[in-house]
């Protein structure tokens, strides 16, 4: 089952270090990865590039969306309120560091369907256990 991981951030350079990474990491062809950030080569974010992302990967059946700060979240939430019904019960906000959640989030990804454990990776990928 596809799954796309979507990375928002104000910083294109940002979401492409980031994808690169993944990708080096994350094999499996059922994980489908976009880098989000900027607008037009400037720091900024836009919900249409969001949507664009989900158009181009529709046959996934969960869209897992990683933003980092501010109006990013806020570009992330408005994309999802310009969805569909049907794409709006597959678009999953993740509350969640976008570096270390997205990357714990796509490797589980890879290896289950199950919403809730690619979350529950993902929210709990930031707690380094530091003391």
């Amino acid at each position: 089952m596809k799954k796309s991981i979507l990375l928002v951030s104000h910083s294109q350079q940002l979401t492409d270090g980031l994808k690169e990474m993944i990708e080096q990491m994350q094999q499996s062809e059922d994980v489908l990865l976009f880098s989000l950030g900027g607008v037009e080569g400037r720091i900024g974010s836009d919900p249409m590039k969001i949507i664009d992302a989900i158009n181009q990967s529709a046959d996934s059946a969960m869209y897992f969306v990683f933003a980092d700060i501010g109006s990013a979240v806020l570009n992330a939430e408005m994309a999802k309120e310009m969805l569909d019904e049907d794409q709006q019960k597959k678009y999953y906000l993740v509350d969640a560091p976008l570096v270390e959640g997205a990357f714990a989030g796509a490797i589980t990804a890879g290896i289950t369907d199950d919403p809730q454990q690619i979350l529950t990776e993902a929210q709990n990928a930031g707690k380094k256990g530091w003391t």
